[in-house]
């Protein structure tokens, strides 16, 4: 859920500035990492592989409601017509038509980031 409310308010953001605001991910990395280290899933397989894939999720989704936001902004119907009646695939090609090289490439960092936060601090630790 972290991550689904990181997407969300990145997406506000973006469009309170009227950009992707891409560095945003690492704020929600930081946040995934540390609710699953809070919960104990720091150092274990499953924190490594939960972390970057929540943060991917989170991307993903702000990237998506920004671009439902663009079209019913184009349109002038509300957010939750756009998103009603908008199918995925089209969704995520407008995402992907506003979305640049240098903010895939600051998500990429972010994901990165999140998995290697979660590796083990010692070798104690490891299991």
């Amino acid at each position: 859920m972290c991550a689904l409310a990181g997407g969300a308010l990145w997406c506000l953001l973006s469009l309170r500035v009227a950009g992707d605001l891409a560095p945003f991910a690492f704020v929600v990395a930081g946040t995934v990492v540390w609710a699953l280290r809070a919960h104990g899933y720091g150092g274990r397989r499953a924190g490594i592989v939960l972390a970057p894939l929540f943060v991917a999720t989170a991307a993903v989704y702000a990237f998506y409601l920004q671009a439902v936001a663009r079209v019913a902004g184009m349109l002038g119907v509300s957010i939750r017509d756009a998103f009603m009646k908008m199918q995925g695939g089209f969704v995520l090609d407008i995402a992907r038509a506003n979305l640049g090289t240098a903010s895939m490439a600051i998500v990429g960092v972010a994901i990165v980031a999140a998995a290697a936060a979660m590796w083990p601090r010692d070798r104690a630790q490891r299991r």
